[in-house]
């Protein structure tokens, strides 16, 4: 490091050091990883503070606490009455110590208090949705012939499909739909459905499409897609205040 940056991160340390000695008591969401209910900028505002103690260099692996994605496209996203906000803990250890090792993820619907954490991301999107949209879980899945969106639009073959086999009230904004994904295309992505809700993927769900589900472009008729069966995310847990 050049003499001129090593002379700003110490003096960063000093002032640092003098907060942390001279801090008032902290009064919001523990400065420290924790399983209970926080909204989201009282986990934001807990963050920023462990920063402006500690500095921002390893804030997230050191300070195992709850932080927030890098797109920021869940936060945005709503259904009726409900939000999601989506935040990471890293409770790895460091090499050579011992500690839970993995990260942790957790959805927060702030309109309700309420909260989701789960060992995976997905697990922690699908308990989201058991919360805040009954019913997704019986949603047909879109098979991968039908192409649904062409850039950032919604395809015509797309468009009567849909219409044809989702209720109308799963085609609202922030809802979701389910699509057929290849074998190791197991994330949910937020913001991409034709709704801006989340584009969920059948394998991860383990709800693969039929051959019945399948929509040849030269056929004006669109075939009916069986009712998926009910999935459950391994190891979910449900937190409430």
């Amino acid at each position: 490091m050049p003499i001129d940056g090593q002379l700003s991160f110490d003096i960063d340390e000093l002032i640092r050091e003098d907060l942390r000695a001279n801090a008032p008591e902290w009064q919001g969401a523990p400065l420290y990883f924790t399983t209970d209910y926080y909204s989201p900028s009282e986990l934001d505002a807990a963050f920023q503070h462990w920063k402006v103690l500690y500095g921002n260099f390893g804030c997230i692996p050191l300070s195992h606490m709850w932080h927030r994605g890098f797109s920021g496209i869940s936060d945005r996203l709503t259904f009726q009455e409900h939000s999601i906000a989506m935040f990471t803990a890293d409770l790895r250890a460091e090499p050579e110590a011992e500690g839970p090792g993995d990260l942790i993820y957790q959805a927060v619907c702030e309109p309700c208090d309420w909260h989701h954490v789960s060992g995976t991301e997905n697990g922690a999107v699908e308990g989201w949705h058991d919360h805040a949209v009954p019913g997704w879980r019986e949603l047909p899945v879109i098979p991968a012939q039908v192409r649904v969106r062409e850039q950032s639009s919604l395809t015509k073959l797309g468009r009567r499909w849909i219409e044809a086999h989702y209720p109308p009230e799963m085609q609202v904004p922030g809802a979701p739909m389910i699509t057929e994904r290849a074998r190791y295309a197991t994330r949910h992505v937020a913001g991409h459905s034709p709704w801006g809700g989340y584009d969920l993927s059948s394998t991860a769900l383990g709800q693969p499409a039929s051959d019945d589900n399948a929509v040849a472009r030269s056929s004006p008729k669109l075939l009916s897609a069986p009712t998926a069966q009910p999935a459950v995310s391994p190891g979910a847990q449900v937190l409430r205040r």
